[in-house]
């Protein structure tokens, strides 16, 4: 059986010629199979993995080495402190665009009126976060 700290050791080494953020992927994906916060990679690394367990971290982790985006393997992203589900079928909302949403809310601040139109864009973080 694997423990938590073998699981992610491997999958480091795994995601480190395809992953900027190989480690970070890692502990996600992890977080995810185990339904946990990442302190708990840390606290208790020497706990096994379930065969289930196992089996859907390596499945994860296929998808990871493959270039899959984590927002498309977890279906959803995180946008201006909100969640949006995303897929394949979507964009996934970028970081950069936050700075456009702080932009265009410092611009409409104490007009009146005013009419925003997020027309195509997918997951709709633009829209329902302006809103």
């Amino acid at each position: 059986m694997m423990t938590i700290r073998t699981a992610l050791q491997s999958a480091y080494e795994q995601l480190a010629s395809t992953s900027s953020t190989p480690r970070l992927d890692a502990q996600v994906l992890l977080c995810r199979v185990l339904d946990v916060e990442k302190t708990y990679l840390v606290a208790y690394d020497e706990r096994e993995l379930s065969p289930a367990q196992e089996a859907e971290f390596t499945a994860l982790m296929a998808r990871r080495i493959t270039g899959e985006p984590i927002a498309y393997i977890l279906g959803k992203a995180a946008f201006y402190d909100l969640e949006f589900a995303v897929s394949p079928a979507v964009l996934i909302p970028r970081p950069e665009t936050e700075h456009l949403i702080e932009a265009a809310l410092d611009w409409g601040k104490g007009r009146s009126g005013l009419i925003v139109a997020d027309i195509g864009t997918g997951s709709g973080a633009i829209a329902v976060t302006v809103a």
